[in-house]
Protein backbone atom coordinates (compact mmCIF):
# COMPACT_ATOMS: atom_id res chain seq x y z
CA UNK A 1 0.00 0.00 0.00
CA UNK A 2 2.81 2.37 0.89
CA UNK A 3 4.47 1.84 -2.51
CA UNK A 4 1.21 2.67 -4.28
CA UNK A 5 0.78 5.90 -2.29
CA UNK A 6 4.39 6.84 -3.00
CA UNK A 7 3.91 6.16 -6.72
CA UNK A 8 0.75 8.30 -6.79
CA UNK A 9 2.51 11.15 -4.97
CA UNK A 10 5.44 10.93 -7.40
CA UNK A 11 3.03 10.95 -10.34
CA UNK A 12 1.26 14.05 -8.96
CA UNK A 13 4.57 15.84 -8.42
CA UNK A 14 5.65 15.05 -11.97
CA UNK A 15 2.32 16.17 -13.42
CA UNK A 16 1.61 19.25 -11.31
CA UNK A 17 5.12 20.36 -10.42
CA UNK A 18 6.34 20.65 -13.99
CA UNK A 19 8.32 17.44 -13.91
CA UNK A 20 11.45 16.02 -12.40
CA UNK A 21 14.82 17.02 -13.69
CA UNK A 22 17.36 14.56 -15.07
CA UNK A 23 20.87 15.66 -14.24
CA UNK A 24 24.00 15.21 -16.28
CA UNK A 25 26.67 13.84 -13.97
CA UNK A 26 30.21 15.16 -13.84
CA UNK A 27 32.90 13.73 -11.59
CA UNK A 28 36.11 15.06 -10.10
CA UNK A 29 38.82 12.70 -8.84
CA UNK A 30 40.41 13.71 -5.52
CA UNK A 31 44.11 14.56 -5.72
CA UNK A 32 46.71 15.12 -3.00
CA UNK A 33 46.03 18.37 -1.11
CA UNK A 34 42.39 18.66 -2.18
CA UNK A 35 39.74 19.86 0.23
CA UNK A 36 36.03 20.25 -0.40
CA UNK A 37 36.48 23.99 -0.05
CA UNK A 38 39.15 24.05 -2.80
CA UNK A 39 37.03 21.83 -5.06
CA UNK A 40 33.94 23.98 -4.45
CA UNK A 41 35.89 27.14 -5.33
CA UNK A 42 37.41 25.58 -8.45
CA UNK A 43 34.01 24.43 -9.76
CA UNK A 44 32.06 27.49 -8.58
CA UNK A 45 29.76 25.71 -6.16
CA UNK A 46 29.52 25.42 -2.37
CA UNK A 47 30.77 22.84 0.12
CA UNK A 48 27.14 22.23 1.18
CA UNK A 49 26.11 21.51 -2.41
CA UNK A 50 29.04 19.09 -2.79
CA UNK A 51 27.95 17.34 0.41
CA UNK A 52 24.35 17.14 -0.89
CA UNK A 53 25.57 15.46 -4.09
CA UNK A 54 27.98 13.16 -2.20
CA UNK A 55 26.25 11.91 0.98
CA UNK A 56 28.87 9.22 1.66
CA UNK A 57 31.88 11.54 1.57
CA UNK A 58 33.80 12.41 4.75
CA UNK A 59 34.91 16.05 4.44
CA UNK A 60 37.81 15.70 6.89
CA UNK A 61 39.13 12.49 5.32
CA UNK A 62 39.09 12.76 1.51
CA UNK A 63 40.78 9.79 -0.16
CA UNK A 64 43.11 10.32 -3.13
CA UNK A 65 41.44 8.76 -6.16
CA UNK A 66 37.95 9.07 -4.65
CA UNK A 67 35.37 10.44 -7.11
CA UNK A 68 33.25 13.44 -6.15
CA UNK A 69 30.03 14.16 -8.05
CA UNK A 70 29.81 17.77 -9.20
CA UNK A 71 26.45 19.54 -9.60
CA UNK A 72 25.53 20.48 -13.18
CA UNK A 73 22.42 21.76 -14.90
CA UNK A 74 19.60 19.38 -15.77
CA UNK A 75 19.32 17.94 -19.29
CA UNK A 76 15.55 17.56 -19.38
CA UNK A 77 12.36 17.56 -17.38
CA UNK A 78 9.54 15.04 -17.66
CA UNK A 79 5.88 15.34 -18.61
CA UNK A 80 3.11 12.77 -18.18
CA UNK A 81 1.03 12.79 -21.37
CA UNK A 82 -2.52 14.04 -20.69
CA UNK A 83 -5.65 13.66 -22.84
CA UNK A 84 -5.32 15.93 -25.88
CA UNK A 85 -1.52 16.25 -25.65
CA UNK A 86 0.53 15.80 -28.80
CA UNK A 87 4.16 16.49 -29.61
CA UNK A 88 3.40 19.83 -31.28
CA UNK A 89 1.29 21.14 -28.38
CA UNK A 90 3.95 20.13 -25.83
CA UNK A 91 6.74 21.68 -27.91
CA UNK A 92 4.74 24.93 -27.89
CA UNK A 93 3.87 24.64 -24.18
CA UNK A 94 7.49 24.04 -23.12
CA UNK A 95 8.99 26.34 -25.80
CA UNK A 96 11.27 23.73 -27.36
CA UNK A 97 11.69 22.92 -31.05
CA UNK A 98 9.34 20.14 -32.16
CA UNK A 99 12.27 18.22 -33.67
CA UNK A 100 14.18 18.37 -30.35
CA UNK A 101 11.16 16.92 -28.53
CA UNK A 102 10.81 14.18 -31.15
CA UNK A 103 14.54 13.36 -30.95
CA UNK A 104 14.50 13.15 -27.14
CA UNK A 105 11.63 10.65 -27.25
CA UNK A 106 12.40 8.84 -30.53
CA UNK A 107 9.03 9.91 -31.98
CA UNK A 108 8.23 9.36 -35.65
CA UNK A 109 5.11 11.58 -35.62
CA UNK A 110 3.22 13.92 -33.28
CA UNK A 111 1.09 11.22 -31.61
CA UNK A 112 1.64 10.51 -27.91
CA UNK A 113 0.26 7.79 -25.64
CA UNK A 114 -1.82 9.08 -22.73
CA UNK A 115 -0.17 8.32 -19.37
CA UNK A 116 3.29 7.84 -20.86
CA UNK A 117 6.16 9.84 -19.37
CA UNK A 118 8.15 11.76 -21.99
CA UNK A 119 11.30 13.85 -21.85
CA UNK A 120 11.14 17.61 -22.35
CA UNK A 121 14.62 18.77 -23.44
CA UNK A 122 16.06 21.74 -21.61
CA UNK A 123 19.19 21.80 -23.76
CA UNK A 124 18.79 20.43 -27.24
CA UNK A 125 20.85 19.57 -30.29
CA UNK A 126 19.26 19.46 -33.73
CA UNK A 127 22.19 18.09 -35.66
CA UNK A 128 24.06 21.26 -36.56
CA UNK A 129 27.67 20.52 -37.40
CA UNK A 130 29.18 24.00 -37.04
CA UNK A 131 32.03 24.01 -34.54
CA UNK A 132 31.74 26.65 -31.81
CA UNK A 133 34.80 28.08 -30.07
CA UNK A 134 35.37 30.24 -27.01
CA UNK A 135 38.26 32.61 -26.35
CA UNK A 136 39.36 32.14 -22.75
CA UNK A 137 39.33 35.26 -20.59
CA UNK A 138 41.01 35.95 -17.26
CA UNK A 139 39.04 34.19 -14.52
CA UNK A 140 37.57 31.52 -16.81
CA UNK A 141 37.65 27.92 -15.64
CA UNK A 142 36.82 24.88 -17.76
CA UNK A 143 33.92 24.13 -15.43
CA UNK A 144 32.51 27.66 -15.84
CA UNK A 145 32.90 27.47 -19.64
CA UNK A 146 31.23 24.02 -19.72
CA UNK A 147 28.25 25.40 -17.78
CA UNK A 148 28.08 28.52 -19.97
CA UNK A 149 27.84 26.44 -23.15
CA UNK A 150 25.82 23.65 -21.49
CA UNK A 151 28.31 20.89 -22.31
CA UNK A 152 29.92 18.37 -19.99
CA UNK A 153 33.36 19.04 -18.54
CA UNK A 154 34.49 15.66 -19.89
CA UNK A 155 33.51 16.62 -23.46
CA UNK A 156 35.26 19.99 -23.19
CA UNK A 157 38.46 18.25 -22.07
CA UNK A 158 38.15 15.57 -24.77
CA UNK A 159 37.35 17.98 -27.65
CA UNK A 160 40.41 20.07 -26.81
CA UNK A 161 42.77 17.23 -25.83
CA UNK A 162 43.43 18.93 -22.47
CA UNK A 163 45.85 16.98 -20.28
CA UNK A 164 45.91 19.41 -17.33
CA UNK A 165 42.79 21.47 -16.52
CA UNK A 166 44.99 24.16 -14.98
CA UNK A 167 46.95 24.64 -18.23
CA UNK A 168 44.38 26.88 -19.97
CA UNK A 169 45.28 30.54 -20.36
CA UNK A 170 43.68 33.87 -21.29
CA UNK A 171 43.59 34.38 -25.05
CA UNK A 172 43.51 30.65 -25.82
CA UNK A 173 40.68 29.47 -28.10
CA UNK A 174 38.96 26.20 -27.26
CA UNK A 175 36.17 24.19 -28.90
CA UNK A 176 32.94 24.33 -26.90
CA UNK A 177 30.49 22.67 -29.26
Amino acid sequence: MRKVVLAVVLLLVLTIGGGAMAKEVTYYTIEAGDTLRKIAAKYETTVLELLDFNPGITPDNLQIGEKVTLPVEPLWSYHIVQPGDNAKSLATQYQVPLEALKQANELKDNKLTEGKMIRIPIHFYLGETKEISHKIEIGDTLYKIAQQYKVSLENLIKWNDIKDVDSIYAGQSIIVG
